[in-house]
């Protein structure tokens, strides 16, 4: 889609005025501050039409001006880059989606599947083992959240193990993390969806095939071609990091004293671990909006029929998504959004914002929200570092964002056709 200078012009006013709104503190209102900084992007399919941010980055030093080239905690916004890297070695005939993924991680084996009651809820110990899956996993089951891993925000037997089980670094963990002490199946693979650790299994399997550390396979075949020259999963120079702060009860904000995101881990976590700004994001959506092609260095890093078949819903029938975060899922009139194979949700409606059907969106747990959209060619991005997710503050200015963006698209098309229908 082409946008009219003018309309460009306008989304520019818009949008800086709601970052305005988001980072300006108002006394006495219902939060004072959405959020100290934020970073907000937009794309189309050959360069970004928009960037800009506000605020601060840390609430106790209100001289850190925030910077649009400043770097944000991605969480699960890296599924979707280790997913491409995983659709790499797809073509290159070095992962088959369909086999047991034992054959590239045989520790996957040891994992089993949680039955009711035999976790000790005051102990966060087995009453008796998970038993062992009757299906085996695959890379597909990894892609769309089948496998049957989960979250410890979302499960009630993962919050027990992690809470009440051996001791163990949540945020920094080691591979022991990713065994039947933590991180067991909630379910047998393949027979519901349910959000969870399967992308840092999938980077598991990269760093198993390639023999390279996930943020080096990546930096090798992803980033450095497209020129994501500030992705990383080990963030070592914290200056330009922006911190995540946390919404207190009383809707007050406080900068978190803990990484949310270990800047130096011990894993690059597929699933969660890399840091980036959103310039750089823009980079990569832009790769997908051309189909497997970076229109900023020219490199295919995708062959077109790959991106695709990626691209369509895979969900098998009578799969829904069960964790909602930002899916269209919630309205009854709804037909229910599907997922890819591209770490992202599918659009299957028009939404009131105006994303079409057809579009993918995911976001980051510090309510970081983005998507893609192929039928006009544009994508948008959003940043801020705040807990926890689906701060209703700050989804009602991403909302604004997000409709803004398609009041430019509908009235370019309204510019365009007033132009051609002047030459009738």
């Amino acid at each position: 889609m082409k946008l009219t200078r003018n309309q460009i012009n306008q989304l520019r006013k818009s949008v800086d005025e709601i970052i305005s709104d988001i980072t300006t503190s108002k006394p006495g209102q219902t939060p004072e501050l959405i959020a100290p900084g934020c970073v907000i992007g937009v794309t189309d399919e050959q360069s970004t039409i928009y960037l800009n941010g506000g605020g601060i980055k840390n609430l106790t030093k209100p001289e850190s001006n925030i910077d649009i080239n400043d770097v944000f905690g991605l969480f699960s916004c890296t599924k979707s880059l280790t997913i491409t890297g995983a659709l790499i070695l797809y073509e290159r005939g070095k992962l088959n989606l369909d086999i047991p993924i034992s054959k590239y991680v045989p520790e996957i084996e040891t994992i089993g599947v949680l039955e009711p009651g035999i976790i000790d809820k005051k102990t966060g110990t087995y009453l008796k083992p998970p038993r062992k899956p009757k299906t085996s996993i695959t890379a597909k089951h990894l892609m769309m959240h089948l496998a049957g891993f989960s979250y410890g925000f979302l499960h009630p037997d993962y919050y027990t193990l992690i809470t009440k089980g051996e001791r163990m670094d949540a945020v920094n963990p080691t591979k022991d993390w990713f065994t039947n002490k933590k991180t067991p199946l909630v379910h047998e693979p393949g027979s519901a969806f349910m959000y969870g650790h399967n992308t840092d299994w999938l980077g598991f399997v990269i760093e198993a095939i390639t023999g390279m550390k996930l943020g080096e396979f990546l930096e090798q075949e992803l980033f450095k071609p497209i020129g994501m020259n500030n992705c990383t999963f080990h963030l070592r120079d914290l200056t330009k990091l922006v911190p995540t702060h946390y919404r207190n009860q009383d809707d007050s904000l406080s900068l978190m004293k803990k990484y949310a995101l270990f800047p130096d881990p011990i894993l690059d976590l597929g699933g969660q671990g890399c840091f980036g700004t959103v310039g750089d994001y823009l980079k990569f959506m832009r790769l997908w909006l051309n189909k497997g092609r970076s229109p900023d260095t020219g490199a295919r890093v995708l062959n077109e029929t790959t991106v695709e078949f990626a691209l369509q819903n895979h969900f098998p029938p009578g799969i829904e998504i069960e964790f909602l975060g930002m899916s269209s899922n919630g309205e009854d009139e709804y037909e229910q959004d599907g997922w890819t194979l591209t770490g992202n949700a599918i659009t299957m409606n028009d939404l009131p914002t105006g994303r079409p059907r057809g579009s993918i969106y995911w976001s980051g747990l510090a309510n970081l929200y983005y998507w893609m959209d192929f039928e006009n060619k544009i994508g948008g991005f959003f940043a801020v570092q705040i807990l926890p997710f689906l701060d209703e503050y700050v989804v009602n200015s991403y909302q604004k964002f997000e409709k803004e963006v398609y009041n430019t698209v509908n009235g370019s098309k309204k510019e365009i056709q007033d132009v051609e229908n002047s030459k009738l």
